[in-house]
């Protein structure tokens, strides 16, 4: 397999905002101010594509588009009107001319106006469309009050503070790129006047206007987490582990709709997916692996240690618990230190937010996963959100497949699917609630069965204690410090599965799998009935509750394993 950076990468977003009425003179200085900003961001996330968003307005908006393009990085073109009536604000046949270069060099264009929003609304929308998918904004401005609804500003607040929001939860935020920049004609402020022009400021998030404390740290973890799981992906890619995901049984679509080579919105979240779904599985076998080692390793050592405690004082059985010992202990560290359990959970997450958002896209609804998604998680999980973002780049998906057809579709491919994914088929397949069930039972009998053990060796020890008399005899002795190791060892064994049964939490996750397989045939009812009727509206409508319902449970199901970080193979 080449090794060809795959298109599904996560990009670091920025988008700009600014003057549109910036000195001449001053463009130079600008610029290099901005491409030393570019060129740090590509540095600073080496295994990342970045891309700009820019609706390519006269000023600021064309000045970072060109020193992006000039730096490698693709442009994302967003309008906020209809194209030609879009080029009716421009000053001039040459500033039409110069939209028009900028837009054909763009990967792709995206235009968001409504029926309904006419300037200046349109570019409040603007404003809000770009907060709500860019992870860092680039702002040329002077600094000032602005004026008013869509100005910079404005944008500038909204990407710093936060969108408002109808939930008690803080909104997302992204950190802002001040450069400082004149305007023509424009009297500058006591406070203007003392700063260079072309000086940068790096403004941290105030979520909801509040303390910027941590959120600048927080920040750049978010984004180095992104270029980690690219890295991951850029090394599975040249190792050969990534041909599964290139299958497209992987994700199932519409037999009428080829999205293998769209660049369309559902065809981000479908590819984007199947990346992160191969390295949850790849991380899932090295923890296996590295579970039954550690458990191996640990209980040899016990064994060398009752065995040199109890039965022989050899140097060899202490020097041998002693090295397993620290080899296991250096062994944890290092798959601390290589995260594997978080990078099994983290992509299984994304992967599973990725499925409800590509579903969703085919069904034809907006909403963003991101806004239904550990929103009260601000700590490592946001850069999940971050990255679920940026399937709503691109282009918008076209699917021509009539809505009846791919709701009837999406009703067995993904819900009636998942329902027997965690019930079963009621016949030869086991859901999931059913093989936890099974788990929890017999982890339990084992439990149980070496505590018995454990409790009758020790009864036989105190008898052969108290009945046999002479216990100078050297072969007495030893069968008493031996069934005294015995059934030490058999507790600790006890003991070791009770913790894995708990670890594991088969029994919470037979509860969950259960609630979510019965949602899951209520869905499948009532997506029958709304069809039957031809009530499109309403079987749509029970898609998006599926979707937040899954995500719900996928929620729980990463939070409860990130309090409990050893879980079964194959069952968790």
């Amino acid at each position: 397999m080449t090794a060809t950076r795959p298109p599904a990468l996560v990009p670091i977003v920025v988008a700009v905002t600014g003057h549109r009425d910036i000195p001449a003179d001053d463009m130079p200085v600008l610029a290099a101010a901005v491409s030393a900003e570019l060129r740090r961001l590509s540095a600073q996330h080496p295994n990342s594509p970045c891309l700009l968003l820019s609706a390519l307005a006269e000023g600021a908006d064309r000045l970072v588009a060109r020193c992006a393009v000039a730096e490698g990085w693709s442009l994302g073109v967003v309008l906020p009107l209809a194209k030609d009536d879009y080029e009716a604000d421009f000053r001039g046949g040459q500033s039409v001319v110069e939209f028009r270069e900028l837009l054909a060099s763009a990967a792709w264009c995206r235009d968001i106006s409504a029926p309904d929003i006419v300037r200046p609304g349109c570019y409040s929308a603007l404003g809000d469309w770009m907060a709500r998918q860019s992870q860092v904004l680039i702002a040329l401005w002077d600094g000032g009050p602005g004026n008013g609804p869509g100005g910079t500003a404005d944008v500038v607040r909204r990407f710093r503070h936060g969108l408002a929001m109808t939930q008690p939860v803080l909104p997302d935020t992204c950190a802002v790129i001040h450069v400082h920049t004149r305007r023509i004609d424009a009297a500058p402020s006591a406070s203007a006047a003392r700063v260079a022009l072309g000086s940068v400021e790096h403004l941290a998030p105030q979520p909801a206007g509040m303390s910027a404390d941590g959120e600048k740290a927080r920040w750049l973890t978010v984004l180095q987490r992104i270029d980690q799981f690219n890295r991951d992906v850029l090394h599975a890619s040249q190792s050969g582990l990534l041909s599964a995901a290139e299958s497209p049984a992987s994700l199932p679509m519409p037999a009428s709709l080829d999205m293998a080579h769209d660049a369309s919105t559902a065809a981000r979240a479908r590819a984007l997916f199947m990346l992160a779904d191969a390295l949850s599985i790849q991380a899932q076998r090295e923890r296996g692996l590295l579970l039954k080692a550690l458990l191996a390793i640990g209980a040899a050592a016990i064994v060398l240690a009752q065995t040199y405690a109890g039965l022989f004082t050899l140097p060899g059985l202490l020097c041998g618990a002693i090295g397993l010992s620290a080899i296991g202990a250096a062994w944890y560290r290092w798959s601390n230190r290589s995260r594997i359990e978080q990078r099994y959970l983290d992509n299984r997450a994304l992967a599973e937010a990725c499925k409800v958002q590509y579903f969703w896209r085919l069904a034809g609804i907006d909403d963003s996963v991101a806004d239904h998604y550990l929103r009260e998680q601000r700590d490592e999980l946001d850069w999940i959100r971050q990255a679920i973002k940026t399937t709503g780049l691109g282009q918008e998906s076209a699917i021509e497949l009539p809505l009846a057809q791919r709701l009837q579709w999406l009703r067995n491919a993904w819900i009636d699917d998942q329902r027997r994914y965690f019930l079963g088929d009621g016949a030869q397949l086991l859901g999931k609630a059913a093989l936890n069930r099974l788990a929890d039972d017999a982890w339990s009998r084992r439990s149980r069965g070496l505590a018995v053990s454990g409790v009758m060796l020790a009864v036989l020890t105190a008898l052969f204690q108290l009945f046999v008399a002479d216990l100078t005899i050297s072969s007495h002795d030893w069968i008493l410090r031996s069934l005294m190791v015995g059934y030490s060892l058999i507790f600790g064994a006890a003991g070791l599965c009770k913790v894995y049964q708990q670890t594991c939490a088969f029994s919470e996750h037979a509860k969950q799998y259960q609630r979510m397989g019965l949602r899951l045939d209520i869905a499948c009812r009532l997506l029958d009935a709304a069809l039957a009727q031809g009530q499109l509206a309403q079987a749509t409508a029970v898609i998006k509750a599926v979707g937040i319902e899954a995500l719900a449970e996928n929620g729980d199901w990463l939070l409860l394993h990130r309090d409990r970080p050893v879980s079964a193979q194959g069952f968790g």
